[in-house]
């Protein structure tokens, strides 16, 4: 009889969508090339999500002899629960852990996590292929690299170091091509395929676990024997969306072609319809080149152009290089030119970035035409990465709350669900808690107010009117807020607090906003926008007397007209649920659309009064009036990094 093999690689799911288990089908086709194993091993369908009730969901697959789990951040108190189980009624089944969050140093490990029988460190295949190996003959695990074992019967533990990454990829079948994942796609669920054109990266970030020496150099799965063909497998199977799982892409020459093998592919079937990728770190004119191909498609959601910190002293602590400045705007210049949206990353709080810093650094990207997308990011210290080590940690002082793992729309689980934590950097050595908090709230307003578009236009003309600094006005918006607890703004601030100090207390973070029919978990600045636009009319009515207070405070002077038009403005331009794809024309007495639009492709603008009122065209594209669903997920949720939450001007 043959062995019973339980693969498991829990991901998250987005309602009816799913990723496929990419990890552990790249192990049961590594190990299905040979016949010893072939011979001696049933692999059965391999789990990738969860029951609500996980005790039924292990009984349900009765006697197994081996069950090997993919572990990584969102799947890791999972994977411990389930494994306690397996284990609970199957006494003598091998548990098999492997994956990013498995500890390279396993001391006191199978002490805490007695269920667990052996740990897979670094690249799995050939390791867990030893394994299955040694299994089917004498079980004698001593000799093989890269694990370690809970020896029970002898009651000794044994821990073998990583190896040296010594396998060729080329050597390593596609689970896609080898019909891994044959079973699972009879199933009712929208897929979404993870997939590596290569392997490794050339930096060393410390909040990273690709920054170690293991994963330094690049590897490339070959193009024409596997990458071309698992393009045509994706078309074939439908596939919404390829996630991109390499840390550069871009970086080779060859990615350029891989890019018009995915359009060419899409323009004949329609499938795959979106490629997400992380772009090479140092953005170059080849990224650049491949963000058009891919736009121009229709299968980008956005350009990355990720910075972590804008301070030089942050970036050397954290082992990073990012592009000179003037090459960055240069970039962006290219990007804007093309009407190719852009997001640029940060990761709040980094070892020595300060208040100052990260309210500095916002305003250089701001000042630099960064006005698409801004995505700022909880600092999260990953197992295995050189932040996580005792030694850095102290160095910095890096202070950790464990909390609910936060991914952005996310079905809202049954509490019956295992909920997965993280461990989160909430204060260092130069950012005490307090100011921690602060650059919390900042990074809600700049996120909610101008690059979710709210306040966007309001903001770049305020600026650059009167030569300011866009820290100026929306650290004044956060003032005007606090003092109008009753206000739109005021609640806001008083709901994102809320969610900050659950952070502290160890508590999910995310916002549910029910009014859009979505059972899902919102960021902050997106919970925002979404109940600001049920109330927009009374939103903009505030905002005038924000703008006045503003006006107040810093001595300016600014017609009454002049505001009118510029809160009209805004308000037209931002796209909402009740638009019916009616373009709009709105009388203008200064060149306010104009002077916006150069300012966002940074060339030379002057703001000029017109003889006569002369219309603005804006371009209302939502024709759907009144679907607020479809709404939050095509312009919030999906939308976001595509920039479609603001209508163009004409």
């Amino acid at each position: 009889m043959k062995t019973k093999l339980q693969l498991v690689q829990v991901n998250s799911s987005y309602g009816n969508q799913y990723f496929i288990p990419y990890s552990v089908g790249l192990l049961q086709a590594y190990c299905n090339q040979f016949d010893e194993i072939k011979r001696n091993f049933d692999f059965l369908k391999i789990i990738y999500k969860q029951e609500i009730n996980l005790e039924q969901q292990v009984k349900n697959l009765g006697k197994l002899d081996i069950v090997a789990q993919s572990c990584y951040l969102w799947n890791w108190q999972f994977n411990l629960s389930f494994a306690k189980l397996i284990k609970k009624n199957n006494p003598n089944a091998i548990i098999i852990f492997g994956g990013p969050q498995i500890p390279d140093n396993p001391d006191g490990f199978f002490e805490k996590y007695p269920f667990v029988d052996i740990l897979c460190h670094g690249e799995g295949e050939l390791v867990f292929c030893e394994i299955l190996k040694e299994y089917a003959n004498n079980q004698m695990y001593d000799a093989i690299e890269g694990i370690s074992v809970n020896d029970t019967k002898n009651n000794k533990t044994l821990h073998n170091p990583r190896r040296p990454r010594v396998i060729e990829l080329e050597n390593i079948p596609s689970p896609y091509l080898e019909g891994v994942f044959s079973e699972l796609l009879n199933e009712d669920a929208v897929w979404q395929a993870s997939w590596e054109t290569n392997r490794g990266c050339p930096y060393r970030c410390t909040f990273c676990v690709w920054g170690s020496e293991y994963f330094n150099k690049i590897r490339k799965f070959p193009l024409e024997e596997r990458l071309l063909k698992e393009i045509d497998w994706f078309s074939k199977s439908k596939i919404s969306l390829v996630f991109g799982c390499d840390a550069n892409f871009g970086i080779f020459e060859r990615d350029i072609d891989i890019a018009t093998a995915l359009v060419e592919t899409k323009e004949k079937t329609g499938y795959p319809e979106k490629f997400r990728v992380c772009s090479a770190k140092n953005s170059n004119d080849r990224v650049f080149k491949i963000s058009k191909i891919l736009n121009n498609s229709g299968m980008l959601k956005g350009a990355s152009l990720s910075v972590q910190s804008m301070d030089e002293d942050v970036l050397s602590t954290i082992k990073r290089k990012n592009i000179g400045l003037d090459k960055f705007k240069n970039l962006l210049s290219k990007f804007n030119d093309s009407s190719i949206s852009t997001y640029t990353e940060l990761i709040l709080p980094l070892p020595n970035e300060t208040y100052n810093s990260f309210i500095s650094g916002i305003d250089t990207l701001f000042h630099g035409g960064q006005h698409s997308q801004l995505n700022i990011y909880n600092c999260t210290i990953l197992a295995n990465s050189e932040m996580a080590s005792s030694e850095y940690v102290k160095e910095h002082n890096i202070q950790t709350v464990e909390a609910p793992v936060f991914q952005a729309h996310v079905d809202n689980k049954p509490v019956e669900y295992v909920q997965e934590s993280e461990i989160v950097a909430v204060g260092t050595k130069t950012m005490p808690k307090e100011d921690w908090k602060k650059c919390q709230e900042y990074s809600w307003a700049v996120q909610t107010f101008h690059t979710l578009g709210l306040l966007q236009y309001v903001a770049i003309v305020f600026v650059n009117k009167y030569n300011l600094n866009y820290s100026n006005f929306y650290l004044s918006l956060i003032e005007y807020a606090q003092n109008n607890p009753n206000a739109i703004l005021g609640l806001e601030l008083e709901k994102v607090n809320e969610s900050i100090n659950k952070i502290l207390n160890g508590k999910s973070q995310g916002q549910l906003v029910p009014e859009y029919d979505l059972d899902i978990i919102w960021p902050s600045e997106e919970a925002s926008v979404l109940r600001i636009l049920e109330k927009i009319d009374l939103f903009y009515e505030e905002c005038k007397d924000f703008a006045e207070f503003f006006i107040r405070k810093n001595n300016l002077f600014m017609e009454k007209d002049f505001l009118k038009n510029l809160i009209a403005l805004q308000k037209e331009s931002m796209v909402h649920y009740n638009d019916d794809g009616q373009d709009i024309y709105l009388d203008l007495d200064y060149n306010l659309d104009e002077f916006v639009k150069d300012i966002k492709s940074g060339v030379s603008a002057k703001l000029i009064r017109h003889e006569q009122p002369k219309a603005c065209k804006i371009s209302k594209f939502w024709k759907l009036s009144g679907n607020k669903k479809q709404f939050a997920k095509e312009i919030i949720w999906f939308g976001r990094k595509g920039g479609k939450y603001i209508n163009n001007l004409n």
